[in-house]
């Protein structure tokens, strides 16, 4: 690639408008949900950091990176330094063009403004059916971890192959719900969205969830926006009363199993499956190429999210994360505190780029 003009544009929460018309530009298989503003933005008003969109333009090529900047803290105090990560989902950069040299001049750029801003650290979650931690095969610094197996299904064959295709016992399953007169409502208004919200939660307190997943009020009003935006609120009813709630999302190509619950008699009726089974009836319906179903809570095989999971489909892509340090001293000194404070989770953590974050609470 011969070198061009550079330009470099890094947008905030206040330029909705701005990352819309870039999100716009890139090519259709990319327009994926997770890179969206409004998707990105639900997790900034979860009070998870604040939103920040790194545009490195050159020679009519785009490269596009979402995530979240943040302040860190040692102790209780703050620092004057800052680190990265990606919203919870799957982003990480894409880019129009996988030359070398673009990439590793859209990455110097990157670097550059991370010591412009202080950032320590860099923690990104990719996109498990885009691979886009291809884009960093020509970079180092970045660590890349193949973490887990996730969950595809794959929407080119007809809705009964695709049916045929799942586990015997699941078949059995979602016939045993429709034997039992479940209904599924398809609520692209969201007018039970408290439903869903209610459900959902109380599973998490049930499961004794970790507390990243107990997202805010303001997170769930996002959500209830996005969904009805660019998804569906699948939901299991039986003689009036909701015993099942899922959100679906989707972009251009790929289309999301994003949250999901059920009541205890809904869990009794096998729900979950008929839930999913028709959101990926909805998937092909909405001529997307495959929907995404995510993974287990754990890397373990016999994890019995993955395991559940597997039963609509055989075919699974690796989950990766990268990891980078963008200054070494200030880090290892703010990590050295917090092992220092914290000796035996020092140890079990010792491989968690930013555990200098986790809270009392974090800690189990």
């Amino acid at each position: 690639m011969n070198s061009g003009s550079e330009k470099i544009t890094v947008l905030t929460s206040s330029d909705k408008v701005e990352w819309d018309n870039f999100y716009d530009q890139l090519p259709a298989e990319l327009r994926d949900v997770n890179f969206s503003f409004d998707y990105n933005f639900i997790y900034e008003k979860n009070g998870d950091g604040s939103i920040r969109l790194f545009v490195f333009e050159q020679n009519d090529q785009i490269y596009f990176y979402p995530f979240l900047i943040r302040e860190v803290y040692s102790g209780n105090e703050q620092t004057d330094y800052k680190d990265i990560e990606t919203v919870y989902g799957y982003t990480g950069p894409v880019s129009t063009t996988l030359d070398p040299e673009f990439i590793k001049n859209a990455d110097k750029a990157f670097c550059k403004y991370c010591l412009s801003e202080r950032i320590i650290s860099e923690f990104i979650r990719f996109h498990p059916l885009l691979q886009n931690q291809n884009v960093f095969n020509e970079i180092s610094s970045v660590k890349l971890i193949a973490l887990r197996d996730y969950v595809v299904v794959d929407l080119s064959a007809t809705a009964d192959v695709i049916f045929e295709n799942y586990s015997s016992p699941n078949r059995n399953k979602i016939r045993k719900a429709e034997k039992a007169g479940i209904e599924i409502e398809f609520d692209y208004e969201c007018k039970r969205f408290d439903d869903f919200k209610a459900i959902y939660l109380e599973n998490m307190k049930r499961l004794n969830a970790a507390p990243m997943y107990f997202f805010s009020t303001d997170f769930f009003n996002g959500l209830n926006a996005l969904t009805k935006k660019t998804g569906v609120l699948v939901n299991a009813r039986e003689e009036g009363e909701t015993i099942g709630s899922t959100v679906f999302l989707k972009g251009s190509f790929f289309g999301h199993y994003f949250l999901s619950s059920a009541t205890e008699r809904g869990r009794s009726l096998a729900v979950s499956n008929l839930m999913l089974h028709q959101g990926i009836l909805w998937a092909k319906k909405s001529g997307l190429h495959s929907i995404h179903l995510g993974g287990g809570v754990t890397g373990e095989e016999t994890d019995p999210l993955l395991v559940f999971k597997k039963n609509f489909s055989k075919k699974t892509l690796k989950f990766y994360i990268g990891k980078r340090i963008h200054n070494e001293m200030a880090y290892n000194e703010i990590v050295k505190r917090w092992d220092e404070k914290h000796p035996v989770e020092a140890i079990k953590y010792k491989f968690i780029l930013q555990r200098y974050r986790f809270k009392e609470a974090d800690l189990v």
